[in-house]
């Protein structure tokens, strides 16, 4: 299926409860690129919810993303992001989970999924989890990538 400006959708997916829609995009020909779009449904409250993605990177790896998504202004919670090193197939997602003071990650993948953000929707949902969370590492790396 074609999308807007030559891209295709790979994949499109929802979680088993159907509150989260997920879409893969390729982009590219000779050397393509993915995205991923997370839409998550009937978000209540104002913390932001955090989704992890795991993928099959090239040569076998595997690769975490941190997605967040926060309420937005009109319709629902979205974020659109980057999948550096994705090969096209293999990939499993978490459950959106609320953000609290005390959630932690690692610095490097939080450093990766800052910098995948392709939209500012999902750059303030960044700014939104920084100013949650209480690791100041972790505060350091989100506020560096979001420069």
């Amino acid at each position: 299926m074609a999308a807007a400006g030559g891209d295709t959708v790979l994949l499109e997916a929802s979680s088993p409860d159907g509150t989260a829609r997920f879409l893969v995009r390729r982009h590219g020909d000779s050397v393509p690129g993915y995205s991923l779009e997370l839409v998550v449904h009937g978000v209540e409250g104002a913390a932001p919810l955090m989704t992890a993605v795991r993928y099959a990177g090239g040569a076998g790896s595997e690769r975490v993303l941190l997605v967040p998504v926060v309420r937005g202004r009109f319709g629902p919670a979205a974020s659109y992001v980057r999948l550096p090193g994705f090969v096209g197939e293999g990939w499993t997602a978490s459950v959106a989970a609320p953000v609290g003071p005390d959630s932690t990650w690692d610095v490097t993948t939080v450093t990766l999924s800052v910098g995948a953000s392709l939209n500012d929707a999902t750059r303030d949902a960044w700014r939104e989890v920084r100013a949650l969370i209480s690791d100041a590492g972790l505060r350091r790396a989100i506020d560096q990538e979001l420069r």
